[in-house]
């Protein structure tokens, strides 16, 4: 049984003054709620780094949002619907895509420049789109833009508290409510409780439990795993998109090279040159991405390569250096030349399409805690998100969060007492110590190998049983390491996803079951929750 605290609350150092509310995150879905909410209340900003570093700032392919004719947002509602394959909450899809443009409003009120092209906002395509709705700021650089027009608005704000380096471990809890956070500084190591009226879930994505992924070194799934223990309900977490096209650097990094390049008509080449989307889908290289990474594994399966080639030579240079300034200068920084040289690409996990279980209002199945951004499951995803659809729903559900929120303020008196504690088990003296990065680089490999792209029972088999070995080990609890707690996070939600991809035997989306490899509406077209030891199957809303 995993253990309810990763350290022992008892232990903490001292409690911090109480506050209106807490956001665990600062990407675009943490800092856009906690800057509306500090219009009129407390708020504090815990983050396990510096505020940018999110998976927000490493977003480059753009935003989506049906802001021009002949576009209109029941057709951004379609394109959301069939890329989610059945899984989507046709309300919640709705929430998102009639919402869309007025966020966008609100980020070029906060002064985020969009490109411009003719005097008017830039739109481009990407997978799954039937029209051009994806807006970009610095050609590639998207999340980056937003990402510092956001940390400098949100600094300049007298309201918001701002704790960097800050690693939040657990949510307190009593009679149903979370009431607050406890949180270890990394500068000192000293075990603090934070007492909040609400909390707000914005820590991103699980992408570090696999080899290859986009997001940075933070995304542990911390947020999912504390929720996890907190008694907080997780669904679809099954369903993990991988991006097609990552590039590998001089120095082993990986770079992100977005998905607009295809939508900009940029081909996608076996390593013996040839197109091989163009008869596996009528949108050919820009499919919905999880039928592009499926031929794309298949392909280097067959050909016994480890990438396939991204081609841009064909399209105009000034159109690559307007729209691509940043891949363009990261190939060159690795002697290549995008309009002349193919690039090896492979895909790498990516975006978490499931999460913390929310309701419309981007409230938990824990009271007064909310969730918003990738660590959230809105239901607006399904079994694969729609290419650009992450940002913009971080932003439209952080607006409901605020309402609700600031509603519950005003008319609701904040829990008053803290506990009572749910005590972990303590470390034995004399326990047997674990080579943690070991065993990191053990989970990541395995993960990747058995539940990432391609699954199967016995593979699946074999990483529950390498999990069930660590995953509530005494020598990662009650520990004031970073290391071990990130460990413990990443084991937690190991097992949660491993637990329901076992469960959903057949293949859709982001989830492919080598063993069950077709789509079964009448028995699968439900979504799995997992709450404490339960284990939950909720049927899907019909549009």
């Amino acid at each position: 049984m995993i253990p309810r605290y990763v350290i022992n609350p008892s232990d903490y150092y001292q409690q911090a003054d109480p506050c209106d509310c807490i956001v665990i995150g600062s990407g675009i879905a943490g800092l856009s709620t906690a800057i509306r909410l500090s219009q009129k209340h407390k708020v504090k900003v815990l983050t396990k780094s510096s505020l940018s570093e999110s998976t927000t700032w490493y977003a480059q392919g753009g935003i989506a949002a049906a802001i021009k004719k002949p576009d209109f947002w029941k057709n951004h509602y379609r394109d959301t619907i069939v890329a989610g394959q059945g899984l989507c909450d046709p309300e919640a899809v709705k929430i998102l895509v009639k919402n869309a443009p007025k966020m966008i409003e609100k980020l070029i009120e906060l002064g985020i420049v969009f490109d411009i092209s003719e005097g008017e906002i830039s739109l481009t395509t990407e997978g799954g789109h039937s029209y051009p709705r994806i807006l970009h700021a610095g050609g590639d650089a998207t999340g980056e833009e937003i990402e510092k027009k956001l940390v400098k608005y949100s600094q300049s704000t007298k309201n918001i508290q701002f704790y960097p380096n800050y690693f939040a471990l657990d949510l307190m809890t009593d009679n149903g409510q979370c009431t607050g956070v406890i949180g270890l500084n990394l500068e000192n190591g000293q075990l603090e409780i934070h007492p909040a009226a609400f909390v707000v879930l914005a820590s991103g994505g699980i992408g570090q439990i696999f080899n290859l992924t986009t997001n940075p070194d933070i995304s542990t799934g911390d947020g999912i795993a504390m929720a996890y223990r907190a008694g907080a309900a997780i669904m679809d977490i099954e369903f993990v998109q991988f991006h097609p096209t990552v590039f590998r650097t001089k120095d082993k990094k990986l770079f992100l090279i977005s998905e607009a390049l295809r939508g900009e008509g940029a081909y996608l080449r076996d390593c013996q040159g040839k197109r091989f989307m163009l008869d596996k889908h009528p949108l050919a290289e820009l499919a919905p991405r999880d039928i592009v990474v499926k031929e794309m594994v298949r392909v280097m399966n067959e050909t016994n390569c480890n990438f396939v080639y991204l081609d841009a030579t064909h399209l105009p240079a000034t159109t690559l250096k307007v729209r691509f300034p940043n891949i363009l200068y990261k190939l060159k920084e690795n002697g290549l030349n995008l309009n002349k040289d193919l690039v090896k690409v492979s895909p790498a996990a990516h975006y978490m399409n499931g999460g913390v279980k929310t309701d419309y209002q981007g409230l938990t199945t824990l009271d007064r805690l909310y969730s918003c951004g990738e660590v959230a499951a809105t239901g607006a995803h399904g079994a694969n998100r729609l290419a650009s659809n992450s940002l913009i729903e971080g932003l439209v559900y952080g607006w409901n969060i605020y309402r609700e929120i600031d509603r519950r303020l005003k008319q609701e008196t904040a829990p008053s007492q803290l506990g009572p504690w749910q005590m972990p088990p303590v470390q034995k003296e004399g326990a047997q110590p674990l080579d943690t990065d070991k065993i990191r680089r053990q989970l990541r490999q395995i993960m990747t190998q058995k539940a990432g792209i391609l699954r199967d029972a016995k593979g699946l088999g074999q990483v529950s049983g390498f999990i069930a070995q660590y995953v509530n080990h005494e020598a990662l609890y009650n520990q004031k390491d970073k290391s071990k707690i990130e460990l413990a996070n990443m084991l937690t939600v190991s097992y949660l996803l491993t637990k329901a991809a076992a469960l959903r035997e057949e293949s859709r989306g982001t989830h492919q079951r080598n063993d069950f490899p077709h789509t079964d509406d009448v028995n699968w077209r439900k979504h799995i929750l997992l709450q404490k030891d339960k284990i939950i199957f909720e049927e899907v809303k019909d549009a």
